[in-house]
């Protein structure tokens, strides 16, 4: 079975994109220039990854506000939490952005040294990435006698919809099945990684909706691409945080 590969994927494929996405996504507005000078590459190549991230929607291209006369120079943000007002698919696009983002953070620190524990590096990484409340999803409605658990399970299953896991809840097993992983080929060569990248953001989205579930543990490949993402509820409430 082939795995389908989103428009946001494939825009995220590229790492000198990833590189510019993860600057603007540390906050603030950047020209090419400056965004050139950070990433090493040259101003025409800047701004044609740029191009990409912003048709895709994950970036933002304004004038410079400026006080003085004179053409202003565009800017470059990332797409933020405020813009889900106006764009409803771009909480995909953030999640999906997000958890490239981690997997590179946790792929780049491992290079060149020692990681005392990769696994735990990567829930923290994917768990961290989550830490603004206005980037969590939380369901908006719900219906009357539902419960904190399935008001967890319903944010969480949309988070994995968007990402494109294509899952499947099996309440019986507090589980979900995973049948299309948007991160196969990296997820085959560092499973140790991208599976706990996305175990993380799973901690990190239960853990915005109050609520007695946790997210315990991702089996990887139990089948021909099947990963399983096993939950539990208990009294503790969400699982502790790896950092």
């Amino acid at each position: 079975m082939s795995v389908r590969r989103t428009p946001a994927a494939r825009t995220l494929a590229s790492g000198s994109r990833v590189d510019l996405l993860h600057l603007l996504q540390d906050g603030g507005e950047h020209t090419i220039g400056e965004l050139a000078a950070a990433t090493g590459l040259h101003e025409n190549t800047t701004r044609e990854h740029l191009q990409r991230l912003v048709s895709d929607g994950f970036a933002q291209r304004t004038p410079e506000r400026r006080t003085v006369r004179g053409r202003p120079r565009m800017v470059y943000r990332a797409v933020s939490a405020d813009d889900l007002r106006t764009d409803p698919h771009a909480q995909r696009r953030i999640e999906e952005s997000i958890a490239r983002v981690a997997l590179t953070r946790v792929l780049l620190e491992g290079y060149g040294r020692e990681v005392g524990s990769p696994t735990s590096a990567a829930q923290a990484a994917g768990r961290a990435m989550l830490d603004d409340p206005a980037l969590r999803s939380v369901p908006a409605q719900t219906a009357p006698g539902t419960t904190e658990a399935d008001r967890q399970l319903d944010a969480l299953e949309g988070h994995l919809e968007r990402l494109g896991f294509d899952p499947e809840l099996d309440r019986s097993q507090m589980a979900f099945h995973l049948y299309r992983c948007p991160f196969l080929d990296l997820a085959k060569a560092r499973p140790e990684v991208v599976c706990n990248v996305h175990l993380g953001l799973a901690q990190g989205v239960l853990d915005a909706v109050p609520g007695p579930v946790g997210a315990r543990e991702l089996l990887p490949f139990v089948g021909p691409e099947h990963c399983v993402l096993q939950l539990a509820a208990d009294e503790q409430g969400p699982s502790p945080d790896p950092r």
